[in-house]
């Protein structure tokens, strides 16, 4: 099984790699135009999982390679690979959450991040920027921390026990509070969509009659279906491996490095693509790929018919936008001068 998840990684990786690259160099590029309040969790969402999809997945693709042989437990590989698994995730995670819950804030009032006028803040706006703080600094403080007091990669119950490496607690609160951790995002993103549904069923046929369309609903509806395909991918990707865990941590269930396994790569699935599904459905960004790269890999296929752009009569004056060129003009017998320190051409 682990030769087959192996067989796949060699696939999906090096894709969902080239994938992140190419989204970090339209990201850097394309920045002033995308980066606004509306969508700064969606994309430092993908930057968290871009870090989760180059680092992670070839260590994941790895340790496949060797029939899921984890770092030892304890040693110093092992709490890297736990610090690199678990902050960044629980960024994405948090992240995630914030962008349903303002998605849903979006479709009941589309025009909340905006100020009135004469308004010099707006409260959705400093709620927005205090839970990305949150998001952010919350995994990254709490988890060297807890490593310090309390938690430890070996299984401090039982060290002779433990199979793999992985992160374990000293007292029973801190697994309680880690697995509200993991869950709640993955259902505050579940609620909302479902919550989300009833509003929208509830506009559709109670009242269908009112005009539903907002100014400048085309952009607004172009982020809207960036942020459902987001979305709904991360629930896809996430519903099995938090169902698996549920069940294993809260009922009891015998654990299975098998089901671990699948689930795991399940859930790298939606690092590696994620950021690509940005890509695709942010305007400003698939049209930067779509001029810079794919036109650029066309014109070394195939080389360029030049076609002339105008024409000249009799007494026009003409500003030069090139050089080199040729020009055709009505008459044959006319004659076009050509001044190189003043770029005119003038048809005499």
């Amino acid at each position: 099984m682990y030769r087959i998840l192996f067989g796949i990684s060699c696939i999906t990786v090096p894709l969902g790699a080239l994938l992140c690259i190419v989204y970090l160099i339209t990201f850097i590029f394309r920045a002033k135009k995308v980066f606004n309040v509306k969508s700064h969790a969606l994309l430092l969402s993908c930057l968290a999982q871009i870090l989760l999809g180059i680092l992670q997945g070839p260590i994941r693709m790895y340790y496949y390679y060797n029939h899921g042989c984890l770092p030892l437990p304890g040693a110093p590989l092992c709490v890297l690979t736990v610090y690199l698994d678990y902050i960044p995730t629980q960024i994405n995670n948090f992240l995630v959450a914030q962008l349903s819950i303002e998605r849903f804030l979006l479709v009941v009032k589309p025009f909340i991040f905006h100020r009135a006028r004469g308004q010099k803040y707006s409260y959705a706006i400093i709620f927005h920027y205090i839970g990305l703080c949150v998001a952010i600094t919350f995994p990254c403080i709490y988890y060297p921390t807890i490593m310090q007091n309390g938690a430890s990669t070996i299984d401090l119950d039982d060290p002779s026990q433990t199979p793999t490496c992985d992160l374990w607690y000293a007292r029973d609160i801190y697994e309680t509070f880690d697995l509200l951790i993991t869950f709640t995002p993955y259902f505050l993103v579940l609620f909302t969509h479902l919550l989300l549904i009833t509003v929208l069923l509830y506009r559709k046929f109670v009242i269908a009659d009112r005009q539903r369309r907002q100014p400048g609903s085309r952009k607004y509806r172009r982020l809207l279906f960036s942020l459902n395909l987001f979305l709904i991918w991360f629930l896809l990707t996430w519903s099995p491996w938090v169902l698996y865990d549920f069940f294993q941590s809260v009922l009891n269930f015998t654990y299975s490095v098998y089901i671990d396994a699948i689930t795991t790569f399940i859930v790298y699935l939606n690092y590696t693509f994620s950021s690509a599904i940005v890509l695709i459905t942010f305007q400003d960004m698939y049209q930067f790929c779509l001029d810079n790269f794919f036109s650029r890999w066309r014109v070394c296929l195939r080389p360029r018919r030049v076609v002339p752009a105008f024409t000249v009569t009799h007494g026009q004056t003409i500003g030069l936008t090139r050089r080199v060129g040729t020009i055709q003009t009505v008459d044959p017998n006319l004659t076009v001068q050509y001044v190189a320190r003043n770029p005119r051409l003038t048809a005499v």
